[in-house]
């Protein structure tokens, strides 16, 4: 049933896609950040709606003739020099076939970062994108702390099989990145019903953050929680959702959470992130022998890398950290272009809050922009313990600060041609005034 009614809404979104490019992009996300298909059991599981939905955005783009230049900036610089480098390091890689397949699904996360580059071009469209995001990656947010409080936080919370958050410590780095945008929707939505049910919604996302038992989105969890009350405004209702989640954390969580968060107390002790940290010694080792070119993508999957370059008596593991994966399979060159990437992200959105900061018509931009940054916090703080170096949603976040800049440049030009233009109309009309009186 589930196959026949994702079957019927795709379908039926196929006219809307080709007449509007954007409805396209954004069904495109869907899919890339709910995973809808893989909710379902039958032949809907492994179609390819990614590659259907893509194609028909890219027929409706020539359409409706809404083809225009990626915007040049630090950010836009910066992403393809970053792809046009791994693709280089991937001619070099020890695992050839793993990596190239690697490399083809990065390869389409930025393809979709670079249609919301050339999509996304005023508020309305960038409003639509962040409420996509929140609802897709929402929906696991209070899926997963309902179930949490269930069954009283005696399971582990996973992601959909099969997709970018199907790891508990992926999903728990992207509930953190979420939980800035539910923020900026709670600041900007009209609905005080709307207001009301964001504001809940963060709180069970939170929730749901516990209950994956990671320990890199606990401290996640709570960077962004300190972060988000210094960048945001209305702290009040911040304040009672992170109060509550700490009361749930202490009082509600069961003993085997609170001895697995113990543990970060004593890290060397505990096997899983001794592993951890050996997977980091291996990408180092890797980087200083190979510092140009790295080992490619998936260069932990070789055995052969592991034990020239593996510390001694490690376990052959996936590199748990966003840095040390990319250093280990880029080299040094990869891991200063991705550092890159982020820090101008970074600079785009603290140009936007100083542009900003005091324009009753731009608060938006301001919030939005304090909103990012705090997602981009909470992507390089949980990536300290993950894999997931090429997480789509990293990546159109960072696409969405180098676009705010443009629209709010945009706007504030907009706005002075028309305070410009008052003074001239209101000299023009006494003008007329005393022609007519004469």
């Amino acid at each position: 049933m589930r196959d026949i009614a994702l079957t019927l809404f795709v379908f039926g979104l196929i006219p809307y896609i080709l007449m509007r490019p954007y409805v396209g992009l954004l069904v495109w996300s869907w899919f890339g950040y709910m995973n809808p298909h893989r909710l379902c059991y039958g032949f809907a599981y492994s179609f390819p709606w990614v590659q259907v939905v893509a194609i028909l955005t890219f027929v409706s783009i020539f359409l409706n003739k809404e083809m225009r230049r990626i915007p040049k900036s630090p950010v836009s610089i910066l992403m393809i020099l970053f792809f046009v480098w791994t693709t280089f390091t991937t001619f070099f890689a020890a695992e050839t076939d793993s990596a190239w397949q690697h490399w083809n699904e990065f390869s389409k996360t930025l393809i979709m970062v670079w249609v919301t580059l050339i999509l996304v071009n005023d508020r309305r469209r960038m409003h639509m994108l962040v409420w996509l995001i929140v609802v897709s990656l929402g929906f696991y947010g209070l899926k997963g702390g309902l179930f949490t409080i269930l069954r009283g936080g005696t399971q582990t919370v996973f992601g959909p099989a099969g997709s970018f958050i199907a790891d508990n410590n992926d999903l728990a780095q992207a509930l953190c990145m979420v939980l800035p945008l539910m923020q900026y929707l709670r600041l900007h939505s009209q609905g005080r019903l709307v207001r009301v049910g964001v504001g809940l919604s963060m709180l069970v996302t939170g929730v749901a953050i516990l209950g994956t038992y990671s320990r890199g989105g606990l401290v996640a969890l709570a960077v962004v929680s300190g972060v988000l009350f210094l960048k945001s405004r209305r702290r009040i209702a911040l304040i009672v959702v992170f109060a509550a989640l700490g009361y749930v954390g202490y009082h509600f969580m069961p003993a085997p959470w609170l001895e697995r968060m113990d543990t970060l107390q004593h890290a060397r002790q505990v096997n899983t992130l001794q592993t951890r940290i050996q997977s980091w010694e291996f990408a180092t080792n890797v980087a200083l022998h190979h510092p140009v070119v790295g080992g490619g993508f998936d260069v932990y999957k070789s055995a052969s890398m592991w034990r020239n370059y593996g510390p001694e008596g490690a376990q052959s593991r996936a590199i748990h950290s966003i840095y040390f994966r990319v250093l280990g399979e880029h080299g040094f060159p990869g891991l200063v272009l991705f550092l890159g990437l982020l820090f101008a992200s970074w600079r785009s959105c603290a140009r936007i809050r100083k542009m900003t900061r005091h324009s009753l018509e731009q608060r938006w931009a301001y919030d939005l922009s304090s909103m990012l940054q705090v997602s981009l916090i909470a992507f390089m703080t949980a990536g300290l313990a993950t894999t997931s170096s090429y997480f789509d949603l990293s990546y159109q976040l960072m696409a969405m600060c180098l676009l705010l800049a443009i629209i709010t440049s945009d706007q504030k030009a907009k706005s002075l041609v028309r305070e410009n233009a008052a003074p001239a109309l209101s000299v023009a009309s006494g003008q007329k005034e005393v022609a007519a009186y004469q």
